[in-house]
């Protein structure tokens, strides 16, 4: 199993974790960044997926 990636909104800093997913908003854990709908947006302030960037943590 390939190791879960973390994604950062350049908006506000909310993080997006593979593994943990946004279950509140109907995405599950485990859920590939490649798999969140692109009509998602982040749950803290609203900004699109293209607003995210990859981030080691």
């Amino acid at each position: 199993m390939s190791q879960s990636r973390t994604w950062m909104c350049l908006i506000c800093g909310w993080i997006y974790d593979e593994a943990v997913g946004d279950p509140e908003h109907g995405i599950a854990a485990g859920t590939a960044w490649a798999d969140v709908p692109m009509n998602w947006t982040c749950p803290e302030c609203g900004a699109r997926k293209e607003d995210f960037e990859m981030v080691e943590i």
